[in-house]
């Protein structure tokens, strides 16, 4: 197990922090570690009948759109479930009755401690307050069935981890209606 032994702040972002650690390895090796430090994200998997919901948008980094569950970051002492009600009101201007935990997964865990995590939604319904996309935030809502969510993953448009791994449950709970 690596120790800690000291922490260098090297950069301080508005989504993001950067941290250089020096840890001693096992062996007493002192080694370099780069962190990116984040408050997190949650995501949401809603589901209407037999299609669920997705957001195109355009991602810089990756270079191309792609279809996303909606999802966010956590803001400083908010609870996961409150960001992925808060995202999927920004996001589609849609309340959910029935939520249910999946998952909470590292995202890059050899890098940065950033987690996203996962609930589905039941019951959807617009909600009595709806709120606005974040500014610079241009997605559109798309749904679309198991089958048609397949077939763009397989295309490269839907490639995001959290995405990936929403589709993995949604197609779990289906086979287990079979």
């Amino acid at each position: 197990m690596e120790q800690l032994m000291h922490t260098t702040r090297l950069y301080t972002g508005r989504i993001l922090n950067l941290d250089r650690l020096t840890v001693q390895l096992p062996d007493g090796t002192p080694a370099l570690r780069e962190v990116v430090r984040t408050t997190g994200a949650a995501g949401v998997l809603a589901q209407s009948g037999e299609r669920v919901l997705f957001v195109r948008q355009w991602r810089t980094p990756l270079g191309q759109e792609t279809l996303e569950l909606p999802a966010g970051r956590i803001e400083p002492g908010e609870a996961p479930l409150a960001t992925a009600k808060r995202e999927l009101n920004e996001e589609a201007q849609l309340a959910a009755t029935n939520w249910h935990y999946l998952a909470r997964v590292a995202q890059s865990a050899g890098f940065s401690d950033a987690t996203i995590t996962l609930y589905s939604a039941t019951g959807l319904h617009r909600p009595a307050n709806q709120r606005s996309q974040d500014v610079g935030e241009a997605v559109a809502g798309e749904w679309l069935t198991l089958a048609e969510a397949l077939e763009a993953q397989a295309q490269g448009v839907i490639c995001d981890a959290k995405t990936v791994i929403g589709l993995l449950h949604w197609q779990l709970k289906e086979a287990q209606h079979v």
